[in-house]
């Protein structure tokens, strides 16, 4: 009355290669794979243009910064050295003008050795 499905077994079976799908493979990775490589290293390159650029945009405000700072301390220098901050300092500390006559030049001796410097008495 039943009857019983004998069961199949597919073990043995062997599927022959699709030689045409495997054409297309090739074909499909042959023309992707160097599209795909283009496009890598294009982007590579633009995203290495664009870290340079932000390099440069730094760079160029630290030079800014330095010049600006520069300007500063030079003015500042400027300032400090003038002579008649000079003179306000040397007289807020005690000192006095010296005489003309009291001044005594220092030079070196053309005959004798360069480091042993020679008095001369300035011109009265």
């Amino acid at each position: 009355m039943y009857t019983q499905k004998k069961s199949i077994e597919n073990i043995h079976i062997v599927r022959e290669r699709d030689r045409q799908r495997f054409r297309e493979l090739l074909s499909v990775l042959g023309l992707g794979v160097p599209l795909g490589l283009f496009l890598f290293l294009f982007t590579c390159q633009n995203l290495d243009v664009i870290r340079l650029g932000h390099e440069a945009t730094n760079l160029q405000k630290s030079r800014k910064e330095i010049e600006d700072s520069n300007k500063a301390l030079q003015l500042e220098l400027d300032r400090l050295t003038a002579l008649h901050s000079v003179e306000q300092k040397a007289n807020a500390l005690g000192f006095a003008r010296s005489e003309p006559a009291s001044i005594v030049m220092v030079a070196p001796s053309p005959t004798t050795d360069n480091r042993q410097p020679t008095t001369v008495a300035a011109a009265r």
